[in-house]
């Protein structure tokens, strides 16, 4: 009877302890390594950013990453840039999302810096890098967008046949922002629309623009991103000059209202939502080693009116709700 009883104390202890082995690996299996990104972009607290965040916090409660959205003014150069990525790794970022400044003079300083982190560009481009080192970019097919926006303006209502037009560049030293603008005026040159003036943000837009614009004064202007169209709507609203039309690309909650207004005639909106989830997604499987290399993605851009605003393929990209 005692030896009965010591087997069946044995075999408890023993199921016991597989129990406890199973749960701890059980366990051990759901640890999930937490990661930590750092973003940077130009102007962090613009509004026009709010989509990209949804983006962001959608995929980090995904794939358990942490993201710092760092504090940025404008960014002036490539070298301040470098600073700022540059602490934030030595601040324990495994991985770094960032707009860069500029393209011309990024290959070195992004060979240095992306052997100790994963790197990933959002609207921008960048010089060739090591090939060992996978640094990638989530973009939106700019000659494709510099297109649409320029048939946009083929099919104004403007009751002439040759339209003076003014353009606001952005940002030209971004490889990215000179395609845009290059395949926009292939599309109105061959249009036979006459470019009056094209001015590059250089830090004095507003100012140039009402110079050019007293010099030489348009019919329409189109503006390239968010911070031109925006001064461009305010300085037609300010003026009175109301029937200038206004096209260009943004997503900020003033150039929603300003479209919805009436003031911006066209608004070429980028799925920046979209753009952050992958750029997230894509670190997650460098940073995991589920992948070795990922490619560069490419994410859409709608093109917004008053009459199609409010449909539901719009609204969603317009005011995303983060699910």
């Amino acid at each position: 009877m005692k030896e009965n009883s010591i087997f069946t104390t044995g075999l408890f202890v023993l199921a016991l302890l597989l129990l406890l082995l199973s749960v701890g690996k059980l366990l051990g299996e759901n640890d999930v390594e937490r990661y930590k990104v750092s973003v940077i972009v130009d102007h962090s607290d613009s509004n026009s950013w709010s989509s990209f965040k949804m983006g962001l916090s959608a995929a980090g409660r995904a794939y358990n990453i942490e993201f710092n959205f760092v504090p940025t003014d404008r960014l002036v150069s490539i070298q301040q840039e470098k600073i700022s990525i540059q602490r934030e790794i030595e601040s324990g970022a495994n991985g770094i999302i960032t707009e860069l400044r500029a393209t011309e003079g990024t290959g070195s300083f992004l060979n240095a810096l992306g052997k100790n982190a994963e790197i990933c560009l959002v609207d921008s481009e960048k010089e060739s890098t090591e090939p060992g080192l996978n640094i990638y970019s989530i973009n939106v097919d700019e000659e494709a967008l510099g297109k649409a926006l320029g048939e946009q303006v083929l099919h104004s209502t403007l009751q002439k046949e040759r339209k003076r037009i003014g353009i606001l560049a952005g940002n030209q030293n971004k490889g990215n922002m000179q395609r845009r603008l290059r395949s926009l005026e292939a599309v109105l040159t061959q249009g036979g629309q006459e470019i009056a003036w094209v001015i590059p943000d250089l830090g004095k837009t507003q100012e140039e623009m009402v110079q050019a614009n007293h010099r030489k004064s348009v019919d329409l202007i189109v503006a390239l991103d968010n911070d031109s169209l925006e001064l461009a709507a305010s300085y037609l609203r300010d003026t009175g000059r109301r029937y200038i039309e206004l096209y260009g690309v943004g997503n900020s909650r003033q150039v929603v209202y300003d479209l919805d207004a009436g003031v911006i005639r066209c608004l070429a909106v980028i799925d920046q939502y979209t753009m952050a989830y992958y750029a997230m997604e894509d670190l997650w499987y460098l940073l995991s080693n589920k992948r070795n290399t990922v490619a560069d993605r490419q994410v859409n851009f709608y093109m917004v009116t008053g009459e199609n605003m409010y449909s539901e393929e719009i609204e969603r990209i317009l005011f995303p709700t983060g699910d």
